[in-house]
Parts: C-alpha cells; structure tokens; sequence
C-alpha cells in the first residue's frame, strides 16, 4: 500500500501513537509513512493514563486524520482509541505485536480481569490488529477481530565510528556476551546468571533496570565471576556494546514472542543465541543458535557460538538479507490487508 498516493491534505498522512519511544514502533511507522507521535510521561499509572489520555484525546480530536496507528502496550491508549473511532470516523490498526499475557489468564486479579477484557474488546473494535505470528493472529481472528502478521522490521543500527566501549565495559581481553534482558517474568534470568558464572574468561553483560530485583544485591558476587549487569543505558552505549561483543544473547519462555533484540543483532550481524521456540525458529530459522530455559543448555550455546564465532560472523550476512527479503514480503501482504479493511 502506498500511503503517499492520493494525498492532498494532512488528514490523509496516517499517524502512529505510542505512550512509549519503542524501536518497532520507529521502523514500522517509516516503513507506512506515518507520522511518529510519542506521548510520554513519567509517574504512577494512574496519572500517566489521565494526562497521556487527555493529550490523545485532543491530538486526534484536532487532527482528524483518516488512519490512526497505535501500539499496544498500553491497552489504555488503544481502548481510548477504539472508543473515540465511531465517534470521529477514522481507521485504527492496531500493533498489538505479542503483548498478550496469556500466563495471566487465570489470575483473579482486578487488574488482569480488566486486561483480558480490554484485550478481546480492542481486537473486535480495531479495523484491524498486527502482531508478530501466525499463532496470534490466529488468536486473534478467533475473538472476532481482523488479523495481520507483520514482524518487526531489522533496524538500521549505526555503532559510534571509530568504535568505543562504554565505559562500563571491563578492560578485558577475552571474549564477551551480552544479555538483552529487561529483568520480565518471561525470561530465565536465574538460568542465564548460572550459565554465565559457569563459563571461564568471558565477561556477559546483562542490561535492563534490576534496581528493584533481588540481583541489585548481588553486583559484586556477580562481577567476580565476570557477569555485570549494566542498568537502564542509553541508546549509543546499548548499540555500541552491541556492536563491541562476541555473541548476543536474548531469552524467552513464551511461545508466540519475537524478541526485539534478535532483530537488532542480526542487523549488525551479531551470532545469537535465541530461546527453542517454535515461533523464533520459524521465522529467524539458521540466524542463530537455539537454547532450552537451562543452564546447561544456554551454557553449552553460548560456548559453541564463541568457538566458531568466525563461521557463525561470515554466515549471519546471509542470514540478515533473507530475513530482510522475508520482512518485505510480509509487509506487502500486510498493506494488501490493510487495504482490504478500507474498502470494506
């Protein structure tokens, strides 16, 4: 779909929403031509939704454009969203990527009783819903709504030039891994620490905020076996320590997840070890090295990457053109869909 075709006015340049700065939402909101929109605002959830609601409200009341993007998370943007789409006539798609929460199903909780509910009923609202796999979009024609796969797009990473290491990189000559983790309940951190201890002159860096996780009071053990856990760091140090290791590491115990951080080392041709799953493997296929939620297993993948990082490094150029040409094919059909919805 062209989105520049026909188009004489403002209204008819589509805009993309997101309460929060997400690297698919950058790639994909390019890739339509869409302008990129972030309302953002830091503090306790419930302020967040107020003044990030009222601030939507009165962009798309002022706007008035004809197709409206947004990302979920949050729920709350795109049931906002839904509710003022009958109201000012335009088109929603919603990129609803892999935040489902299925584990969370039969929790008792107000809060996730709301979600589920919000969740079904934003699906059947939105013209349309993205996500990152046919097994959800499966789900998701299942509740009623209409589904479009499209994964993340591989983003164009540019490492600092000549190339630096962060500053809390350690001096050290041997190899190194780093961990893209955000410290979730679907990642086997305390498997991933037990097979980083366990493996001899690597320095691992683990990144995300573990400020208030049980490993803040372990840095100093951690960093004695050579594991050390970066904290939140900014875009440059996350791309540049990307760019300065051996292997990257990225782990889930989901099924029907895509992890953003496979997309970025691919794109500077990382090798990478990425969870047995059947929704990784089929997409991301020979581009990395696959691993079961075990020490033993995640140990024994990162050492095979690390003793051939030559042949894994040559091949992984190959790799990132065909999981390229595959992203476009998706996209196509994606805009085919997209389409569809308008002229119905």
């Amino acid at each position: 779909m062209n989105f520049s075709k026909n188009r004489f006015t403002e209204v008819d340049v589509p805009v993309w929403i997101t309460w929060e700065d997400h690297r698919r939402s950058r790639e994909l909101s390019a890739a339509f031509e869409a302008e990129y929109v972030c309302f953002s605002l830091k503090g306790p959830r419930f302020l967040r939704y107020v003044v990030l609601g009222a601030k939507t409200v009165v962009f798309v009341m002022r706007k008035r454009r004809r197709l409206v993007f947004c990302q979920n998370p949050s729920i709350a943007l795109a049931t906002i969203l839904c509710l003022f789409k009958p109201i000012l006539g335009y088109r929603l798609v919603v990129d609803r990527h892999s935040n489902f929460k299925f584990h969370t199903r039969a929790s008792k909780s107000i809060k996730w009783k709301s979600f589920h509910f919000l969740s079904k009923w934003t699906v059947k609202k939105a013209d349309a819903t993205i996500v990152t796999n046919p097994g959800l979009c499966s789900v998701v024609e299942e509740w009623g709504g209409n589904g479009v796969v499209l994964q993340d797009k591989l983003p164009k990473l540019v490492p600092s030039t000549p190339p630096r290491r962060p500053g809390f990189m350690e001096e050290k000559n041997g190899p190194s891994v780093m961990c893209v983790t955000t410290y979730s309940d679907d990642e086997p951190i305390d498997e991933l620490i037990e097979a980083l201890r366990s493996i001899e002159g690597v320095t691992s860096y683990l990144t995300g905020n573990y400020s208030k996780t049980r490993y803040a009071n372990e840095l100093a053990s951690f960093k004695e076996d050579g594991v050390v856990l970066t904290g939140y760091i900014s875009e440059i140090d996350y791309v540049d320590l990307m760019a300065s290791v051996d292997v990257v590491v990225v782990l889930t115990i989901h099924e029907d997840l895509l992890t953003c951080g496979a997309y970025e080392a691919i794109s500077l041709e990382k090798p990478l070890v990425l969870s047995d799953t059947h929704a990784l493997r089929s997409y991301f296929r020979g581009a990395a090295t696959y691993v079961k939620p075990t020490a033993s297993s995640i140990g024994e993948g990162i050492t095979e990457l690390l003793e051939k990082k030559k042949i894994e490094s040559d091949g992984s150029i190959d790799w990132k053109r065909e999981i390229n040409d595959t992203w476009l094919i998706f996209f196509h059909k994606a805009c085919f869909r997209l389409e569809e919805t308008r002229c119905k």
